[in-house]
C-alpha cells in the first residue's frame, strides 16, 4: 500500500456543508508566499529522531496520526550528507523514492523537490536517485517547481545542474536576490546553491581585478539582505586576493578589498577561526602585508593630525620607505587616549566597522602617548609618538611586545628594553635602526 493511500484511509470522511472558501484561499495564498516551503528544514540535533522515526514507521507500516510536514522533514534527515549511506535507514530511502514514482500529490512531489534541492550533492548516488524519479514525474510537479524547472532546464541533471546555476548567478549584478527570485529562500543554505558557489567564483576569478565583478562577488557571499556565507566562503576571499599576489594594488582597491574581508570575516589577526582556520597562507600574507600598510598609513595620519613636531615628518617618511622596500612584515597600532578618540570618529566616519579590535589600546602616561609595533625579519620594533624613543627586541624574546594585543603600556616596554634610540639625530637614528634590523 502506498503512504498516500494509507493516510487516504486514515482520515475521517464526513459530509459537512463547507462555508465560502474564498477568505481562506486568499489567506494561504498570502502564507504560500510568505513561507513557500514544504519541507521544514530539520535542525542538525533532531536529524537523527527523524529518520530513525520513519524508519519505525516503514517496518510497522504505522502512519496513524502522522502530518506529511514530518514525513517530509525526515526526508531531509535520510538524503543528508551524514545519513544517506547508511545501510540501515535503505529502506526508508527506497521508501521515498517508491513513493516520487506512485504519489498522485503534487504537494509530496514539490516536498521531495524541496528535499533533492536541498541535500544535492553532485557526486552523491542518492541525489542521482532522487533526480532520476523527480525528472520522470515532472508532469506532475506543482506550478512553482515548474516555473523553477522552466528558468533550471538542468534541475535534475546533477552533472550539470551546478554550472548551470552558476551562469545564471554570473549573469546577475545580485545573485543571492537573484536565487531568491528562482525560489531559494536560503540562498546560501542549500545543497544546490552550495554546489554553484565554486563554478560561479571560478566564472568570476579571471575578471576580478574589474570593481563591478568584485562587487558581483561580494553580493553573492555577504549580501546587504542576509548573513555572510560562511560555508566555503575561504575559496571567494581567496579568488579576490589572488589577482593581487604578485602585484600590489592601487591604494583605494587594497582598501575597499581589505576593509570588505574584515566587515564580512573578521581581522587575521586578531581571529584564527572562520575562514582563517583553512586559508592559504600565502594569500594571508598579502592580506597581513596590505593591512600592514593600512596600519602604518592610519598611524601616521594620526600623529601627524595630533602631534607638531618637525622630527615627526622624516620618521614617518623613514617607516613608509623601509615599508616599500619589503623590510616590513607586519605592523599593529596602539592609541593613546586622545589618538584613539581622533581614530574612532575618522573611522566611523568612513564606515569601517568592528572599532574596538582595529587597533590596540596604550594605557602609560595618561594615554598621551601612541605606539607602532612592528616585524621586521626575526625583530620586534616599537616607535612610538613624541619623544618616546624606539626600542627593538629578538622575536624570540619573552619580553619583547606582541603585535595583535588589545592593551599596552608603553612605560613598561620601556623598562625592559635593552636596546633603544632617541630621535635626536634623525640620520644618526636612521642608521641605528637599520643596523639593529
Amino acid at each position: 500500500m502506498r503512504f498516500s493511500d494509507a493516510r487516504a484511509r486514515s482520515a475521517i470522511l464526513t459530509s459537512r456543508a463547507m462555508p465560502p472558501l474564498d477568505a481562506i484561499q486568499k489567506s494561504v495564498a498570502r502564507i504560500t508566499a510568505r513561507w513557500p516551503d514544504v519541507v521544514a528544514v530539520p535542525d542538525a540535533r533532531n536529524r537523527e529522531a527523524l529518520a530513525m522515526e520513519m524508519l519505525l514507521r516503514i517496518s510497522k507500516w504505522a502512519w496513524k496520526d502522522v502530518k506529511l510536514s514530518r514525513v517530509m522533514s525526515a526526508a531531509v534527515a535520510v538524503f543528508d550528507e551524514e545519513r544517506r549511506d547508511r545501510p540501515d535507514l535503505e529502506d526508508v530511502r527506497r521508501f521515498y523514492l517508491d513513493e516520487i514514482r506512485a504519489t498522485d500529490s503534487s504537494t509530496f512531489l514539490q516536498g521531495m523537490t524541496k528535499v533533492y534541492i536541498e541535500t544535492f550533492d553532485p557526486s552523491s548516488p542518492k541525489s542521482a536517485a532522487l533526480a532520476r524519479q523527480l525528472k520522470a514525474r515532472a508532469d506532475g510537479l506543482d506550478g512553482r517547481t515548474r516555473d523553477l524547472l522552466a528558468q533550471l532546464p538542468a534541475l535534475f541533471d546533477p552533472e550539470d545542474v551546478p554550472r548551470e546555476l552558476a551562469e545564471i548567478m554570473a549573469a546577475s549584478d545580485d545573485p543571492y536576490t537573484s536565487l531568491k527570485q528562482l525560489g531559494f529562500r536560503t540562498p546560501h543554505g542549500t545543497g544546490l546553491t552550495r554546489s554553484a558557489h565554486r563554478p560561479f567564483v571560478a566564472h568570476l576569478a579571471p575578471h576580478l581585478r574589474r570593481v563591478e565583478e568584485r562587487e558581483k562577488l561580494w553580493a553573492w557571499i555577504a549580501p546587504r539582505s542576509g548573513s555572510a556565507l560562511q560555508t566555503d566562503a575561504a575559496h571567494a576571499v581567496e579568488a579576490l586576493l589572488k589577482p593581487w599576489a604578485e602585484q600590489t594594488p592601487p591604494d583605494e582597491v587594497r582598501e575597499e578589498i581589505s576593509e570588505a574581508i574584515i566587515a564580512a570575516y573578521n581581522d587575521p589577526r586578531t581571529h584564527n577561526g572562520g575562514i582563517w582556520s583553512g586559508f592559504s597562507p600565502e594569500l594571508r600574507a598579502v592580506l597581513l602585508r596590505w593591512l600592514t600598510k593600512q596600519d602604518m598609513l592610519f598611524f601616521c595620519d594620526m600623529v601627524t593630525a595630533t602631534q607638531n613636531s618637525h622630527m615627526w615628518p622624516p620618521r614617518r617618511d623613514f617607516w613608509l620607505s623601509l615599508y616599500e622596500d619589503g623590510r616590513i612584515d607586519e605592523a599593529w597600532v596602539a592609541f593613546g587616549a586622545s589618538a584613539r578618540d581622533f581614530a574612532r570618529r575618522k573611522l566611523l566616519r568612513s564606515g569601517v566597522e568592528g572599532l574596538s579590535k582595529r587597533f590596540g589600546q596604550q594605557h602609560d602616561r595618561g594615554g598621551s602617548t601612541s605606539l607602532l609595533i612592528m616585524r621586521i625579519g626575526d625583530k620586534i620594533v616599537v616607535d612610538g609618538c613624541h619623544s618616546y624613543r624606539t626600542h627593538i627586541f629578538r622575536r624570540d624574546d619573552p619580553k619583547a611586545p606582541k603585535l595583535y594585543g588589545m592593551h599596552y603600556y608603553c612605560d613598561d616596554i620601556m623598562r625592559v628594553s635593552r636596546n633603544a634610540k632617541s630621535h635626536s639625530s634623525i640620520p644618526a637614528w636612521q642608521d641605528w635602526v637599520l643596523r639593529h634590523v
